[in-house]
């Protein structure tokens, strides 16, 4: 898939967590032995696998995928793994959802006090973690890219370059400001921010705005880090 690994504690065991064409599977990270296998279908030429899965909590893992498809919770306990290790084969995790919501397809999910957001095809959904029942679907933006900073999130549209900021707030979908970042399309490319500095770039051009903030930096905040509240972005307009 094109689905970039990840790495991170579930069910008490440091684990690299790889979305492929037909599983998610969990590695073991002292070794790379596969701890478990989550059927999750695909195929690279038709419906591929893009988002990475996320860690969620102490046992739980969420997946979403486009192409109509969804996305899923589902739970690697202690005790299973354990099991997996004394036997040396792999389980199957327990799902606690699966739903046909935040069909992502270039970019992944922000997750943020209990609720997940993410591009649902084209259109920016929110939806509540423990359930997968969305709260609200609404504005455009294509196959592009969000980047959460503390509370508000940078979206990215694929077909027009805007980016537009929007409050992280499961009641309501919250515009809060919007500036033209990039000329043409696709714009599939993850954005990065660094302090102010936001970096944009799709398979033509590359441009670098500075945001403005709440309160002057102290420190410089690593590209695709969160930020907190001193240093989120605000909605004036960027330089």
């Amino acid at each position: 898939s094109y689905s970039s690994p990840a790495v991170g504690t579930v069910g008490g065991k440091r684990q690299i967590l790889i979305v492929n064409q037909d599983f998610v599977t969990g590695h073991d990270a002292a070794n790379g032995k596969v701890l478990w296998r989550y059927p999750w279908a695909g195929n690279s030429g038709s419906n591929a696998s893009v988002s990475q899965a996320r860690i969620v909590g102490d046992d739980l893992v969420f997946v979403s995928k486009g192409y109509g498809i969804g996305s899923a919770l589902f739970k690697v306990t202690a005790d299973a793994l354990q099991q997996a290790e004394s036997t040396g084969e792999p389980f199957r995790p327990e799902t606690e959802w699966k739903k046909n919501v935040l069909k992502t397809k270039h970019s992944n999910v922000s997750i943020r006090n209990g609720f997940v957001y993410g591009l649902d095809e084209e259109i920016l959904q929110c939806a509540e973690l423990a359930t997968g029942e969305s709260q609200w679907k609404k504005g455009r933006f294509g196959g592009g890219q969000i980047l959460m900073v503390d509370d508000l999130l940078l979206v990215q549209s694929e077909k027009t370059g805007e980016i537009v900021l929007i409050q992280c707030d499961p009641d309501a979908y919250k515009e809060l400001g919007r500036f033209q970042a990039l000329e043409g399309e696709p714009c599939w490319n993850p954005m990065a921010l660094s302090g102010d500095l936001l970096l944009v770039r799709n398979n033509a051009e590359a441009a670098c705005y500075r945001l403005s903030l709440k309160s002057k930096l102290t420190a410089p905040v690593a590209a695709g880090a969160e930020a907190t509240p001193e240093n989120s972005p605000t909605a004036s307009p960027p330089e």
